[in-house]
Formats: structure tokens, sequence, C-alpha cells
């Protein structure tokens, strides 16, 4: 009876902790989409993620960064956040090109997601 108390345990040990990975938010759409190729410049990214996007105080706790082929910053607007949803405007028109998304988002469960992504236009 105790070795399967132990097994029990066990099994409920690993998968509780499985359970607390899988929580965390994850990129779930984005505009524009990942590696696509765009006839038209769009005027916005905006990411979608599986869970709530808390703001913090720190200005550097959400962002997203647009850079061009050579490295340059594309000018955006604030970051605005609602519920799961982050997005920028462009100031300007995008010229055609390739660009990387660079995102940064604290999560409603405290943890941080970084990652880029790439597009371009013809």
């Amino acid at each position: 009876m105790r070795k399967l108390k132990v097994l029990l345990l066990a099994v409920g040990l690993v998968f509780s902790g499985t359970q607390s990975a899988v929580g965390h938010a994850e990129l779930v759409k984005s505009f524009p989409v990942a590696n696509s190729t765009l006839t038209k410049a769009p005027k916005y990214v905006q990411l979608e993620f599986g869970e709530a996007i808390i703001t913090l105080k720190s200005k550097n706790a959400n962002s997203i960064v647009v850079l061009d082929s050579k490295g340059k910053k594309i000018e955006t607007s604030k970051i605005v956040i609602k519920k799961a949803i982050a997005s920028v405007e462009f100031i300007r028109t995008l010229k055609p090109g390739k660009y990387l998304v660079k995102y940064r988002i604290a999560s409603a469960d405290g943890h941080i997601l970084s990652a880029q992504y790439k597009f371009s236009i013809s």
C-alpha cells in the first residue's frame, strides 16, 4: 500500500509541474503574420497572446520594436495593451523590404516573454 501512495504522489507531482509550465503567455496571433510577405505596407503591428498582459510602472515591461533590414529602429506609437493584445502603430509608411518585430511582454502570471519574428513588404 505504501508503494502505491508513493507512486500516486510522484505522478501527481509530475502532472502539477507540467500544468504550471503551460500557463505562460504564448503568442497566438500576429499582424503582420510571421514570415509573411505583404503587398501593401501595414499601418500597425498587433500581437495577441493566450492570456492577459499586465502593465507595470516600468517603461521596459512591455515593448514592441520594429527594425528594418539594416537594423534601424522604425518609429512607432507607444505600445497599447488591451487584455491579451499589444499593438503599436507606424508613424510613417513602411517601404518595401524586410523587417524584424521584437517584443517583450509581461504575462498575467508575471513571466516575461521575449521573442521576435520577420515579415517583408514586396
